[in-house]
């Protein structure tokens, strides 16, 4: 009678354990398909780089569906006409990162007029106040620009092969350096197809 016990208590534990881990496997979510973040990502200034991306008036929620691409192109000052046509600007003041009102009220920008495509449309446009050539290679602003379009990047799933330099979308745009195309490049990040 013992033996008889422990064979049904056996065979009902196996039986809730197998209806359970079934369950379990039925309920499974797909896998979150975000790359994770770097280590670094948890810096306070980075941080501040990352909840910048967020920065858009009450009642404004980010597009995430809009932005496909994003657009580099670079102005002499913050407050030239390009860099507000923009989304971003990165300053060469304490490196800085803004966001201009095109950005807070989601609408598109005006930085990339080329045939065939409206880039403004589906596009962020970034400012880099400064030369892209280098001399800014060195620099923290040069840091500051990478972390920020690493950020879009990441929130917005953008593929390194849809994050373009304004002179490869229009042609009359004085190209950057070799040096800084290779660095550029070399930084954007790897992330999951969509």
């Amino acid at each position: 009678m013992l033996r008889s016990r422990t064979v049904r208590t056996l065979t009902i534990l196996f039986t809730a354990m197998t209806i359970g881990a079934l369950s379990l496997m039925w309920m499974e979510t797909a896998p979150i398909d975000e790359v994770p973040m770097p280590l670094t990502g948890l810096s306070s200034s980075l941080v501040m780089d990352e909840a910048i991306v967020y920065s858009t008036h009450a009642g404004v929620p980010v597009q995430y569906s809009k932005w496909r691409n994003v657009v580099l192109r670079n102005a002499p000052t913050a407050d030239h006409d390009i860099a507000q046509a923009c989304h971003f600007i990165v300053s060469d003041a304490n490196q800085a990162i803004t966001t201009t009102e095109l950005w807070k009220r989601q609408i598109d920008g005006y930085h990339t007029f080329a045939p065939g495509h409206d880039w403004n449309a589906d596009s962020i446009g970034v400012c880099f106040v400064g030369g892209l050539n280098d001399e800014t290679l060195a620099g923290r602003q040069f840091n500051k620009l990478m972390a920020l379009v690493q950020r879009l990047q990441y929130r917005f799933k953008i593929r390194p092969e849809r994050i373009y330099l304004h002179s490869e979308l229009d042609d009359r745009t004085r190209p950057p350096s070799g040096p800084f195309v290779q660095a550029f490049s070399r930084g954007l990040r790897q992330v999951l197809p969509e």
